[in-house]
């Protein structure tokens, strides 16, 4: 299930790779560090959670990237008066076995708590555990590595199937990656707001070939939000002329 942000809103970055697992570490319930962040006026009463987060990110611009299993028969709790959005958000997940890890500045996934057994299952996400010692700076810099093939790759195919739309839209996707580089599964996340586009995108990406191995340690699915940027012809550049 997509819960929409208000168009327009800022954005830290104009592309985001997000490894849905960095150094193989196991989902848990992190948040971001406290920032600066305007007072809002919420009067949101206790609901299906699916409700509530669509009216908070209408409210606040944040989008969250999560499968709709995961929010099923889950009730937000009431939120009334003046709080800064991500502690509104943490109020409102109280309760729900849920916590919210932010992959960017308005941007975040659910998480369920370390005793909790739901999860979403669409194919099945891997756990990796955790490298120790020296192994974490060699896993981050193939994993680091592998993210920068990826986004070239995402670049090239998308820049050749959308030369007058690619980097002027937000869109959100799940990829599940064979050992190989060939993606084996695509789930749409968040939704640009134009149907074709996303399943155009979806098709695009689900015969993306990396042709190149994935880190053994990397922990899937990877999410990818992309987002608009500054100069998508300046990007596409490269891949004029190119087949995809």
């Amino acid at each position: 299930m997509t819960i929409p942000s208000t168009p327009g809103g800022a954005l830290t970055l104009s592309w985001c790779l997000m490894m849905a697992l960095m150094l193989g570490a196991r989902w848990s319930p992190v948040h971001a560090a406290p920032q600066e962040e305007a007072m809002v006026r919420f009067d949101l009463p206790a609901q299906p959670l699916a409700a509530s987060l669509a009216v908070f990110g209408r409210i606040t611009g944040h989008s969250v990237l999560v499968a709709g299993s995961l929010m099923a028969d889950r009730e937000a709790a009431a939120v009334h008066g003046d709080f800064a959005p991500q502690e509104a958000l943490r109020r409102l997940l109280a309760g729900t076995r849920l916590a919210a890890r932010y992959i960017s500045a308005n941007a975040f996934t659910l998480v369920p708590l370390q005793d909790d057994a739901a999860a979403p299952h669409a194919p099945e996400a891997s756990e990796a555990p955790a490298p120790e010692g020296a192994g974490r700076a060699d896993t981050a810099l193939a994993q680091a590595a592998f993210g920068a093939v990826l986004q070239r790759a995402i670049t090239r195919v998308l820049c050749i199937a959308q030369p007058d739309a690619f980097g002027r839209y937000r869109l959100a996707v799940q990829l599940w990656i064979d050992p190989g580089g060939l993606v084996s599964a695509a789930r749409l996340l968040e939704g640009s707001g134009v149907h074709e586009r996303d399943a155009a995108v979806i098709e695009r990406l689900r015969t993306l070939d990396l042709e190149a191995p994935v880190p053994a340690a990397l922990a899937q699915p990877v999410t990818i939000l992309l987002t608009p940027r500054a100069n998508p012809q300046r990007d596409c550049r490269p891949y004029r002329g190119g087949a995809g």
